[in-house]
């Protein structure tokens, strides 16, 4: 898993550089991806990133609210996440993109929480400081093992009952495969996982309210058991 998030770190540490020098990530793709199934949608996020209006329903945040959101990316500036009533925490493998964040909240006065250089498997955070957090567009990057391991350290950081929103690529939809090529080629390789290995790991420490596989990415909607006995 190691190498693997080094690939990661270094394609998103790249991407922050690209985007800097005003170099369009996108532009550089071959013709053989583009002309794919359903490349235009994939590439415009459709309803698929942190602010997506079904995400800020579920969670509801509201005045004094901690909000984690792992593997930030660029999400604070993409979507000013920071006005949202709740406080915003995020962190990020790529160093180069939460250097960018931080700068970004510096030099617009953005109050937020923190933002940390981080592994979301292994967090800086005391237990039960969340009461809502977002995952989106890190678990396809990450084994079933380590899928494991963040879901439970997520879950030590969040409250019980607390909220959150986690998506994974939809296997069984017609657009995966145009996905899985494009991330490949952006230097992001992906490992599919099984919706139903998701759903039990998903179980043992959370609920799950709603599950969205109408796009190429499933959303989970879930909330932090409370009973925390049993649970390795």
């Amino acid at each position: 898993m190691k190498e693997q998030l080094d690939k990661i770190r270094k394609a998103y540490d790249l991407t922050v550089g690209q985007f800097q020098e005003g170099v369009d990530v996108y532009a550089a793709v071959p013709e053989e991806i583009r002309n794919l199934p359903g490349y235009t949608e994939i590439t415009k996020n459709q309803n698929t990133d942190s602010d997506a209006s079904d995400i800020r329903e579920y969670l509801a945040p509201k005045q004094g609210m901690r909000y984690l959101d792992g593997g930030c990316c660029a999400n604070l500036a993409n979507y000013r996440l920071d006005k949202w009533l709740s406080v915003y925490y995020g962190v990020d493998i790529s160093p180069a993109l939460v250097d960018a964040m931080k700068s970004f909240a510096e030099k617009n006065s953005i109050p937020i929480g923190g933002l940390h250089v981080a592994d979301v498997a292994s967090l800086p955070f005391d237990n039960k400081l969340f009461d809502i957090v977002t995952l989106i567009g890190v678990l396809e990057y990450c084994t079933l093992q380590h899928t494991e391991h963040i879901l439970h350290e997520l879950w030590r950081v969040l409250k019980p009952d607390a909220k959150m929103v986690l998506d994974v690529p939809n296997l069984e939809h017609p657009y995966v495969n145009t996905m899985l090529r494009l991330e490949e080629f952006l230097g992001r390789p992906n490992i599919p996982k099984e919706k139903k290995s998701i759903e039990n790991f998903l179980k043992h420490r959370f609920t799950i309210d709603r599950v969205d596989d109408s796009r190429v990415m499933i959303k989970y909607f879930v909330r932090a058991k409370s009973d925390r006995e049993d649970v390795g």
